[in-house]
């Protein structure tokens, strides 16, 4: 995956690839992790007609590492940037966990002019369960929330290891460009505070939502 670079509005250096042509597909990692993840979705996409396009979130992957900014609704922005600069319309989002909060916070600002579908990947609308909602992440709560925040990454997230083909394109770029988690911190607690469920049924492009039973 090459690798371009934007420079947003508040001066941090963004790292993408841009691969392939034909509609735009614009790839979203999750929390922590990397562009470099949807390595096999742009392979196969870009050879079957499709531009793909994968987003380094600030203080993530190759992308600048700042403590700067660091909230869903400035990735959003980020998001918007690019694609504003790069003069694209209709896109397709697609993304995985924390993504879809920037993808809903997207929308909420920027509406939905630019996007044709959105694809959202094992992501609830919102993480905290309460009284009226246990559909998000399994044993959190606003009592706990403080307490478990900080060791969310390191639970596993699923039963299924994942692929070493995959891992090690992964590891190559994650041994280069360490996460670090105490930069990140402000974002993980901004991400799992927000309730988008309001967003999601106003939201009138197609949408479809992925999750595992695994």
């Amino acid at each position: 995956m090459s690798m371009s670079y934007i420079v947003t509005n508040d001066h941090v250096r963004l790292a993408y690839s841009d691969v392939g042509d034909g509609p735009t597909m614009i790839f979203l990692p999750g929390y922590s992790d990397i562009k470099e993840t949807w390595y096999f979705q742009s392979k196969y996409f870009s050879e079957n007609g499709y531009r793909i396009i994968c987003l380094d979130w600030r203080s993530h992957g190759c992308s600048a590492h700042t403590a700067k900014n660091m909230k869903i609704m400035r990735l959003a922005a980020d998001l918007h940037e690019l694609i504003t600069t790069l003069k694209l319309e209709n896109v397709i989002l697609i993304d995985h966990s924390m993504g879809a909060s920037v993808i809903w916070a997207y929308v909420t600002i920027f509406g939905q002019t630019n996007v044709s579908k959105i694809i959202i990947v094992d992501e609830s609308p919102k993480l905290i369960n309460d009284v009226g909602w246990q559909a998000g992440i399994k044993n959190l709560n606003w009592d706990n929330f403080i307490e478990l925040a900080p060791l969310i990454l390191q639970q596993p997230l699923t039963e299924q290891q994942m692929p070493a083909t995959l891992k090690n394109v992964r590891n190559r770029f994650k041994t280069d460009h360490p996460f670090d988690a105490d930069l990140g911190y402000g974002l993980l607690l901004d991400h799992m505070k927000q309730d988008w469920r309001k967003t999601v049924i106003n939201i009138t492009v197609p949408q479809l939502f992925v999750v595992g039973d695994k």
